[in-house]
C-alpha cells in the first residue's frame, strides 16, 4: 500500500509537526511505502535529531528551494504543487495530510481513488470568518449555537491577536482571499476520514459541519523523561519551567509577571524553538524579566537531552497560551512527573488536565503566582500532582497514537 504524508512543512521544531512525524514513522512500520510532501526542502540530519524519526530513506516532493525565513502562513498556500507531482508520479492508495489547502488535488482523487485522510489541529476556517467577515462572526452561527461558539472565538482571536493590527493585519488579510480560492470546503464531503486533535477541537468542528469526527491524540514523547521522572520534592530545583515556540501567542510574559508577583521567586526556565521573526519577542521577554528582577535561564533550539534534564530538574510546569488546540508541552510536562498549571481554556485544560483533574488552572496572574507558591510551599500537594501527572501522561504516548491511527486506516 503506498501512502503520502503531507504537510506544508517539516521544520522547524513544533507540535503540529511532530504529530506529521510520528505518523510517517507509523505508516513506515506498518509496511507502507511511505512518501512525504512539503513546499520546501528541510535538512533530515537536523529533523532526525529533533524529532528521532528516521526519513532519510523516504521519497520527499518539494519545490527546488530552501525555505525563506520569512515566509511563515504563505508557504500552506503553494503546499499542493509538490503533493499533486506526487500523487501523479506516485498514484497512492491514501494521502494524510493536516493542511486544509487542497482544493487543487480533488480532481485528482476522483482521478487515481487514493483515500484521503486530514489531520486537524485546528479548522483555519473559524479564523476566516473572525478575521474576513464585516459583522461578528457569531451572527452566520445559528441562534442554538451562538453561546456555545462564543469561547472558540475569544481563544482564537487572543491566539491570533497580532493579526490585529498593523503590517500583520495586511499580511493576514491578503493570505485570507488566497485561502478562500484554496482551502476545502466541508471536510466531510471531501474526505474520507477526518481526524481531530483533541476533544476540544471536536466540538468546534461539529459545530461548524455538524458532523462528528475521530479524536486521535497527538503522540507524545514520554518514554526518555521516565527514566528521572520520578526525583521527588527535594531532588528538584526551585524552578518553574516553560516548553513551547518562542512566539507571542504562548504568553510567557503571563508567567513572568506570575514570578514576579509570587512569594517565594523561583527560578524560571524557558525553553523553546525559535525562527528569526521572532528574536524581537524574544529580546522583549528578556528585557521583561531584567526589568522585573526575575532570575530566568533561556534554553533556544536545545537538544532532547537537556529538554529532559530540564524538566526532571524543575518543580512546575506552566503552560500559559490562551485557547491552546492541544499542547503536547503539557504531557511532556507531566512525563517528566512536573505538577502542571494551564490556562482555563482549550485542549490543555479540557482533554489533557480534564477540567482540574489531573492538573491546576488559572484566569488571572495573581491565581497563577497564587498556584505557583501553594506547589514551592506545600510538598504533599506537589507529591499529589505529581502522581497524577506521571499517571495522566501514559494517555498521550506515541504507542497510543499509531494504535488508534493505524486502526482509523484500516477502518476505511
Amino acid at each position: 500500500m503506498k501512502i503520502i504524508v503531507s504537510t506544508h512543512a517539516w521544520l522547524p521544531v513544533g507540535g503540529g509537526r511532530f504529530v506529521m512525524a510520528k505518523a510517517a514513522e507509523t505508516f513506515l512500520n506498518a509496511g507502507f511505502n511511505v512518501y512525504i510532501t512539503s513546499t520546501f526542502k528541510f535538512c533530515r540530519q537536523e529533523f532526525l535529531k529533533l524529532y528521532n524519526v528516521d526519513l532519510s530513506n523516504v521519497k520527499h516532493y518539494s519545490l527546488p528551494l530552501e525555505m525563506p525565513k520569512f515566509f511563515g502562513l504563505y508557504q500552506r498556500l503553494i503546499s499542493s504543487i509538490p503533493l499533486r507531482k506526487a500523487i501523479k508520479k506516485e498514484k497512492p492508495d491514501f494521502v494524510f495530510t493536516d493542511n486544509e489547502l487542497y482544493k487543487p488535488i480533488l480532481g485528482l482523487k476522483k482521478k487515481y481513488g487514493f483515500k484521503l485522510v486530514e489531520y486537524i489541529h485546528f479548522p483555519f476556517k473559524l479564523i476566516q470568518l473572525i478575521f474576513s467577515s464585516p459583522f461578528k462572526a457569531t451572527k452566520i452561527f445559528s441562534e442554538d449555537i451562538r453561546s456555545a461558539i462564543e469561547t472558540y472565538i475569544k481563544d482564537t482571536e487572543l491566539y491570533h491577536k497580532k493579526y490585529e493590527k498593523g503590517l500583520w493585519r495586511l499580511y493576514f488579510n491578503i493570505w485570507l482571499k488566497f485561502y478562500r480560492i484554496i482551502a476545502r470546503d466541508n471536510p466531510f464531503y471531501s474526505d474520507d476520514l477526518v481526524i481531530v486533535n483533541s476533544k476540544y477541537i471536536a466540538r468546534l468542528v461539529k459545530l461548524l459541519w455538524h458532523r462528528e469526527p475521530t479524536v486521535i491524540y497527538p503522540p507524545v514523547k514520554i518514554s526518555d523523561l521516565a527514566l528521572n521522572a520520578n526525583n521527588q520534592f527535594e531532588d528538584r530545583d526551585d524552578a518553574v519551567v516553560m516548553l513551547g515556540r518562542i512566539t507571542p501567542e504562548k504568553n510567557f510574559e503571563t508567567v513572568v509577571e506570575a514570578v514576579a508577583k509570587s512569594k517565594y521567586k523561583p527560578k524560571l526556565r524557558i525553553i523553546g524553538g525559535i525562527t528569526v521573526a521572532n528574536y524581537p519577542y524574544l529580546e522583549r521577554l528578556k528585557n521583561l524579566c531584567k526589568k522585573r528582577n526575575i532570575n530566568v535561564e533561556f534554553h533556544i533550539n536545545v537538544p532532547r537531552s537537556e529538554v529532559v534534564k530540564l524538566l526532571t530538574t524543575s518543580k512546575i510546569f506552566v503552560h500559559a497560551c490562551i485557547g491552546e488546540h492541544f499542547g503536547i508541552a503539557v504531557v511532556e510536562g507531566m512525563a517528566a512527573g512536573l505538577p502542571v498549571i494551564v490556562h482555563k481554556s482549550g485542549g490543555t485544560y479540557q482533554d489533557i488536565i480534564n477540567h482540574g483533574t489531573y492538573g491546576r488552572y488559572y484566569e488571572t496572574v495573581e491565581e497563577l503566582a497564587e498556584g505557583i507558591d501553594e506547589f514551592l510551599s506545600n510538598p504533599e500537594k506537589w507529591k499529589k500532582y505529581h502522581e497524577l501527572s506521571l499517571t495522566r501522561a501514559s494517555a498521550f504516548s506515541e504507542e497510543e497514537f499509531s494504535r488508534k491511527l493505524l486502526r482509523a486506516i484500516k477502518n476505511i
